[in-house]
């Protein structure tokens, strides 16, 4: 197990950072750490009860080893790997390809890469999706058809497209061996035309949300078919799983991240959880968190029936960029937000800055340093400033860019995420807002089933009657 270890430092969501009535007093936390362990047994009943695959499957050697094995195999057969997927179907394996391989992976000669192109193609705009489609030689690509459920309506609408393009473009029957198919093991769509046509295809639990599914075939097939550690991975992960098998909230990361940012938004009105890498290979990390916490909390009712109240929207932020964008508003306008920064100990490639123009101090002065010390000075005192002026803030510190640390920071998330639900009451595990939006989709599209749907819309469009449009 790597010695590699995430830590996380929440000093400026206190009163003793930000001063008197700006922040929370230790006395809240220990107020929490009944209903703490009361979740936490919840936690661990579900786990007995078969609930929470995103945590048994990191613990499956029986799931890993074909997973490294298949990754391995297309490493070697294939030139591109392009997955079709959309939310949790794309944005884990984005998030692991943004972190762990080169920054110009993509753009590399096969001898300097560790395994395949891959493009992660988790939207239909189609002046993307159809140029995408133009650059990469069909004879050299794999496509991994990505839906646990085999309904998602982009996903199979990508399928037939490409699908269509391989038959022009290879010759009738051959395009098959261009696919596989990601989805449930029993049901759906998808499934079904895989056991009846024959197309390769790797199973998902049925009962695996999306948004969890970064540790499954989902994420990592992508991630060893790129040339990424899967082992060393799924190591941070059980590394951080271990730390997070602790009923008490200051000794357990996840519990404790979730106790603040409740109590920040109970007690102190911040509504607003932003999620700021300081680094560009953690960008696909902010998506990633932005979804899992958005779709798990975001709901109008709890487990009892009653109104919920509703969780902090999460919005995305990448150091320094947004220091020079976002930040104002942060500092002077509503205190309504809470800033986790993600800060890095150890960059592979620190740049050293020359020493130039040292008869000129407002210029000279960063010569003989480096440019990950000034990313890093720029993060801590941003960090610095937001306190000084009683703006709520934490800080996740990695030692390195790592499988380890990103196997632990990714399980860490989604931990917390399961706590957080437990303390606002709600199911972290299904999304009713979203399935609305499809069933509507489907109506509108033509889909069998869905009259009523499409009836719906009709009349919402009468009714507007384009009254407000410009």
């Amino acid at each position: 197990m790597s010695r590699e270890i995430v830590r996380w430092d929440f000093n400026n969501m206190f009163e003793h950072a930000l001063g008197r009535g700006k922040g929370l007093k230790p006395s809240d936390i220990d107020r929490l750490r009944k209903r703490g362990r009361e979740i936490h047994g919840a936690i661990r009943e579900m786990r007995r009860a078969g609930t929470t695959p995103f945590y048994r499957v990191i613990f499956e050697d029986s799931e890993l080893a074909p997973i490294a094995a298949l990754g391995a195999e297309i490493r070697e057969r294939w030139e591109n790997l392009v997955v079709l997927g959309v939310g949790g179907s794309a944005l884990g394996a984005e998030s692991l390809h943004l972190a762990l391989n080169h920054p110009l992976h993509n753009w590399l000669p096969r001898e300097e890469r560790s395994g395949v192109r891959l493009f992660v193609a988790d939207n239909i705009d189609p002046e993307t999706f159809t140029s995408l489609l133009e650059y990469l030689e069909p004879s050299k690509t794999l496509f991994n058809v990505v839906s646990r459920s085999g309904e998602t309506a982009e996903t199979l609408a990508q399928f037939l497209i490409v699908r269509d393009r391989l038959e022009r473009a290879l010759g009738p029957g051959r395009g098959k061996e261009h696919f596989l198919l990601t989805t449930d093991a029993q049901a759906g769509p998808l499934r079904r035309v895989a056991e009846r046509e024959g197309y390769p295809s790797v199973s998902i639990a049925g009962e695996m949300v999306g948004r969890y599914s970064v540790f499954s075939a989902v994420g990592l097939l992508p991630a060893a078919a790129s040339g990424i550690d899967v082992r060393s991975l799924v190591a941070g992960a059980r590394a951080m799983a271990d730390r997070c098998d602790n009923p008490e909230l200051w000794e357990n990361p996840a519990y404790m991240s979730g106790a603040l940012h409740y109590l920040s938004q109970r007690r102190k009105g911040k509504r607003i959880r932003v999620i700021m890498p300081y680094s560009d290979l953690l960008t696909g990390i902010g998506e990633w968190f932005c979804q899992l916490w958005a779709e798990s909390l975001g709901k109008e009712r709890d487990v009892r029936g009653k109104k919920a109240l509703g969780a902090q929207c999460p919005v995305r932020a990448l150091g320094i960029t947004d220091q020079h964008s976002q930040l104002q508003l942060y500092m002077e306008g509503p205190d309504d937000k809470v800033v986790d920064f993600i800060r890095v100990q150890g960059f592979s490639k620190p740049a050293a800055i020359p020493r130039l123009y040292e008869g000129d101090e407002a210029v000279g002065y960063l010569g003989g340093r480096e440019l990950s010390e000034l990313l890093l000075a720029e993060e801590r005192a941003t960090e610095m400033a937001l306190a000084k002026k009683g703006r709520m803030n934490s800080t996740i510190v990695l030692d390195s860019i790592s499988p380890q640390t990103i196997g632990q920071i990714l399980f860490m998330f989604e931990m917390e995420t399961v706590f957080a639900a437990g303390l606002y009451r709600v199911n972290p595990f299904d999304q009713p807002g979203v399935e609305k939006g499809k069933r509507l989709t489907y109506g509108m599209m033509g889909r069998p089933g869905y009259r009523k749907e499409k009836q719906e819309v009709l009349a919402m469009q009468r009714k507007k009657k384009e009254r407000f449009v410009l």
